[in-house]
């Protein structure tokens, strides 16, 4: 995912703030790399931060959980 899909998408979900303040971390360790827009869109559905300001290690944590979570899933139940 470029940086501009993920700037798009914490916008769109109302998390520009954390975006910004996770800009760098998020650039240092590669988390959203690999990950698809529909795959992070799907993350900000499941998940809210809207109540506080999570820390990014918070945010990772949360993110690597449902991305394993979301492979266990579609792994038994298909896609």
């Amino acid at each position: 995912m470029t940086e501009s899909q993920m700037e798009d998408l914490f916008d769109f979900y109302g998390y520009s703030t954390l975006y910004k303040r996770f800009r760098y971390p998020l650039f240092v360790s590669a988390l959203l790399d690999e990950s698809s827009t529909e795959e992070l869109e799907d993350f900000f559905e499941n998940f809210s931060f809207h109540d506080h300001q999570p820390l990014f290690d918070e945010f990772r944590y949360w993110f690597q959980y449902f991305l394993i979570t979301r492979k266990s899933f579609h792994q038994e139940f298909g896609p």
